[in-house]
């Protein structure tokens, strides 16, 4: 038997579904309807003048803010194409592209413009941003744009904003990465700003109940179960703690050989991910620390 030949699950039977950024199983987004029709609004514009209100989507991580935009992206381009209204929409982390310089370079990508991982100078890719969208409106999100506000407090944003057909969503954890754009940034974007809330415990146990439904073999965790984690997920205010610890207790159970999820599988769970909050708060708090500094 090699290192990673393992016998069938008897408890999990698509992982994929307990993965973080996984996307819905059902496709829309639970809980988060009111949020939804309210951006749907704003962006209508789009469809009729070829540009929307911009809107910064803000909420702390496991709110579904980028479940939300993606659907959002689907949602849009699936009516351009029932009324044959030309339309491109597109989707970059800028947590991963990590400069202005790489994002565009994605967005441009995203758009089916033919460009090589490095080479192109960036009046390059404006040139193929403006070709684009002299034709076709473009809705572009930019989800963690804080990442690209620490390193430049305008340009990039800016400019993709003064682009004819050009409507921006930017997606960001706090909302002091929208106050803290400059006023000549913040007078010409306008933009919207959306607070997500956390999940209620009702909201969380049916995200998790759907989740548990597509992940796990029938009856490998009780109601009961599902009901403290959801209730644990609400009150740590992230989604995808749920998902963890939900993954976590089904390799446990497996490693005894079980066949169901007991609660001192959940209990061993919720102990692994509380020391992962408090590492993480103790990042959080190190990296402002930092910033406060840089400030100085």
């Amino acid at each position: 038997m090699t290192l990673f030949k393992t016998p069938e699950s008897r408890i999990v039977q698509d992982p994929r579904w307990l993965q973080p950024l996984s996307s819905p199983p059902g496709g829309r987004p639970q809980g988060r309807e009111p949020y939804l029709k309210h951006m749907a609004t704003l962006l209508s514009d789009v469809f009729t003048t070829g540009k929307g209100r911009n809107l910064f989507i803000l909420g702390k991580p496991g709110t579904g803010k980028t479940v939300c935009v993606r659907f959002l992206l689907q949602e849009l381009q699936r009516h351009a194409e029932q009324e044959e209204i030309p339309l491109a929409a597109v989707y970059v982390n800028a947590g991963k592209t990590r400069t202005p310089y790489y994002t565009l370079l994605k967005i441009v990508q995203n758009l089916g413009v033919d460009v090589p991982p490095s080479g192109w100078q960036m009046f390059r890719l404006k040139h193929a941003f403006e070709a684009v969208t002299q034709e076709t409106p473009v809705v572009v999100v930019i989800d963690e744009v804080e990442t690209l506000l620490r390193k430049e407090k305008e340009p990039l944003v800016y400019y993709l904003n003064r682009q004819p057909h050009t409507t921006l969503i930017l997606v960001s954890n706090k909302i002091e990465d929208a106050a803290d754009l400059p006023d000549s940034a913040l007078s010409t974007l306008q933009p919207q700003p959306i607070g997500l809330t956390p999940y209620t415990p009702d909201e969380a146990k049916a995200i998790l109940r759907e989740r548990v439904r597509n992940a796990l073999h029938p009856q490998a965790l009780s109601d009961h179960l599902l009901e403290i984690v959801a209730e644990f997920a609400a009150k740590a205010e992230d989604i995808r703690l749920g998902f963890s610890i939900i993954r976590q207790a089904a390799h446990t159970a497996e490693q005894h050989g079980r066949r169901t999820i007991h609660p001192d599988d959940v209990k061993t769970a919720f102990k692994s991910e509380t020391r992962l909050i408090q590492l993480r708060d103790i990042l959080e708090n190190q990296s402002a620390i930092e910033q406060l500094r840089r400030r100085r």
